[in-house]
């Protein structure tokens, strides 16, 4: 198998992801009914909620209790992949612990390695090869054009996966791991530096106003 990404070291393997996961669409409109909607809800995480590698702090999607249950085949766990369907851009986000348990939505594909290949492709180490930009060239050239752009389970079967040793393998997790934590911690201050900044800039003009008064 030609490896999509370039020349590869000669101990690493190559596969189909078909042949190392499982690959499912998200439930279809019929499945959710207009008495499932609940703003206190379960979040179901749509194309809309997936942007820069990460779902939205607020899921435009949530469901009750009875819609949980009859659609919990689609609750998503740690490690899972999630890609957005509907969209001319490739995005995706690996599930962590805080969106484990939530629900994927019909907009969204889940990729789940299979138990049987996790001696051979970790979880993280996907997610980070499917940010690859010869990979998303790849899966762009799948998209398919309409009214809507979108990205079907067929076409993901084909995808050609490089895979390093285990070790390698964790060494890039872990890596990727450390990098997403110091972007989202210097997010946090920044959004707090905002926050600040809308609440302290108009008190200043309005004490500036009061002693010039």
């Amino acid at each position: 198998m030609e490896p999509l990404i370039g020349p590869t070291p000669n101990n690493w393997t190559h596969r189909r992801l078909n042949d190392l996961c499982l690959i499912r669409g998200g439930p279809s409109g019929s499945d959710l009914n207009a008495g499932d909607h609940d703003a206190a809800g379960l979040a179901v995480i749509n194309t809309v909620d997936i942007s820069d590698g990460r779902v939205t702090d607020t899921p435009k999607t949530r469901i009750n209790p009875e819609a949980v249950w009859r659609l919990r085949r689609y609750r998503l766990v740690v490690g899972d992949v999630l890609l957005a369907r509907l969209s001319g851009r490739i995005n995706h986000v690996i599930i962590g612990e805080r969106e484990a348990g939530m629900l994927m939505g019909g907009s969204t594909i889940r990729i789940q390695v299979k138990e049987t290949s996790r001696t051979v492709l970790l979880p993280y180490y996907l997610h980070c090869y499917l940010m690859h930009p010869a990979v998303l060239e790849f899966l762009g050239e799948q998209v398919k054009e309409g009214i809507q752009p979108s990205l079907t389970q067929s076409s993901l079967r084909s995808l050609p996966i490089a895979l390093p040793p285990m070790d390698v393998q964790q060494e890039i997790a872990v890596m990727a791991q450390a990098f997403r934590e110091k972007i989202e911690a210097h997010e946090k201050v920044a959004g707090l530096a905002r926050q600040l900044y809308k609440q302290v800039v108009p008190q200043m003009v309005a004490n500036e106003m009061m002693l010039r008064a």
